[in-house]
């Protein structure tokens, strides 16, 4: 078995195991694209086409392969019913969801709906979206206009994600498909050895499990469960706290930084 499907709620859960007590891997979002390896019962057995990233989704959450061409760049938008803004809302978008556009102009793109008892197409605002191939000019303040975002175990959903979720979420708008997990994200590059002198705004910061991005020299965004939201702080504190539980920095990657 193996076949195309894509994502037709806001965001759906990947559970390690086809149950609803299964503990969340992670999220996909809106129009993202997903091969089907096995089924049983509701559920499909699925392979994210960015990350590569296996695990259960519910059959209600997909609907047939569609090829987008725009994503969301915003931190979230929403669906109209009509292009006007009083009109009523179908569903939000979180940032990262895929969008087959109809028709756009300066102000409204037409989407078309699937798996939707209310409309069958759909408006979202012009200015939160791009095309697929479009580069940001600086990552960072895509990640920086997340800050204040709730933390979530597993979650890529800009309501609440974690702290690789946010990383993998923003330099998919320089067009780098990063791995989902910390793990995998820390072997992406080699990297460098720790050194306070090689931080500034875009490197990444790893600890056994955890990851962040500098904003400067001395800021440290990331999102995390000590203060369940998505902050900056000194990267020497944030050290002298994490490091007590999860050991020393392990490696930083220089490879994103920006000017």
């Amino acid at each position: 078995m193996n076949f195309k499907r894509t994502v037709v709620r806001p965001s759906a859960q990947i559970k390690l195991a086809p149950n609803n007590d299964s503990p969340l891997e992670t999220e996909c979002l809106f129009g993202e694209q997903v091969n089907i390896l096995d089924e049983k019962k509701e559920w499909f057995k699925c392979q994210n086409f960015i990350d590569g990233y296996n695990g259960w989704i519910k059959k209600s959450d997909l609907c047939f392969y569609i090829q987008p061409t725009h994503r969301v760049i915003s931190s979230r938008s929403f669906i109209h019913l009509d292009n006007d803004v009083k009109s009523n809302i179908l569903h939000y978008l979180p940032m990262g969801s895929k969008l087959k556009i109809l028709n756009l102009n300066k102000k409204w793109s037409e989407i078309q709906l699937y798996k939707n008892p209310f409309a069958k197409i759909g408006f979202v605002p012009t200015n939160h979206i791009v095309t697929l191939d479009h580069i940001s000019n600086d990552w960072v303040s895509i990640a920086e206009n997340l800050i204040d975002t709730p933390y979530k175990w597993g979650g890529k959903d800009t309501i609440g994600i974690d702290c690789s979720a946010l990383i993998q979420l923003s330099l998919e708008t320089i067009g780098v498909n990063f791995p989902r997990n910390t793990k995998d994200q820390e072997n992406f590059h080699k990297g460098i050895n720790f050194n306070y002198n090689n931080l500034q705004r875009g490197v990444l910061v790893f600890w056994n499990g955890h990851v962040g991005v500098m904003i400067n020299k001395k800021k440290l965004l990331h999102s995390n469960g000590f203060f369940m939201s998505t902050i900056v702080e000194d990267i020497k504190v944030a050290e002298k706290r994490i490091s007590y539980q999860y050991g020393n920095i392990k490696k930083i990657i220089t490879k994103f930084k920006t000017i």
